[in-house]
């Protein structure tokens, strides 16, 4: 299941996702993915940058990348939707919603995805929620949504549990 949220930039995302972005580099000699780590009070920040070559085709990005997070096995992201617009030469819910497209049938990971949303939330939301109805392994979930809580707090990878008692299961109020 891929669970998704929204933080207002990638500085509210909680350290322990790791930040995703995309690049078109000016040098082709700088071809391949940058990754970059260092220490932080929580253990250890990661960063993706991702390129996208010049007259790449959108599929065949998208599939790399698909093929990258899951080899990097990294179940936490934070992503930078404003990259996607350089990337795609469209708007932002454009943008969005057509990586999403592209990637989601590649993409079939346990994971967490967080969507950095600035002051457009509501329209990065309604892509999510659109994603929401349109995926089966899909979720889009509130205690990751980090624009509506407190990012200081902890961050759960599950909902809360609900422990039922025996009589509630058998519809008896206790």
């Amino acid at each position: 299941m891929v669970n998704l949220g929204l933080s207002r930039d990638l500085d509210a995302c909680p350290i322990l996702f790791s930040r995703l972005g995309f690049t078109q580099p000016a040098d082709e000699a700088a071809r391949g993915p940058l990754l970059r780590s260092w220490p932080s009070q929580q253990g250890r920040a990661w960063e993706l940058f991702f390129p996208v070559q010049k007259d790449q085709d959108h599929a065949a990005w998208v599939q790399e990348l698909a093929a990258c997070l899951k080899g990097l096995g990294q179940a936490r992201w934070c992503v930078n939707t404003y990259d996607l617009v350089q990337i795609f030469s469209l708007p932002l819910d454009k943008a969005l919603s057509r990586g999403g497209e592209l990637f989601w049938p590649r993409f079939r990971m346990d994971s967490v995805f967080i969507f950095s949303a600035g002051e457009d939330i509501n329209l990065v939301r309604e892509v999510l929620e659109m994603w929401h109805r349109r995926e089966t392994n899909i979720c889009l979930r509130s205690h990751y949504d980090f624009t509506l809580q407190d990012t200081k707090a902890p961050v759960q990878d599950k909902p809360q549990e609900i422990h039922w008692s025996l009589w509630h299961r058998l519809g008896v109020k206790s």
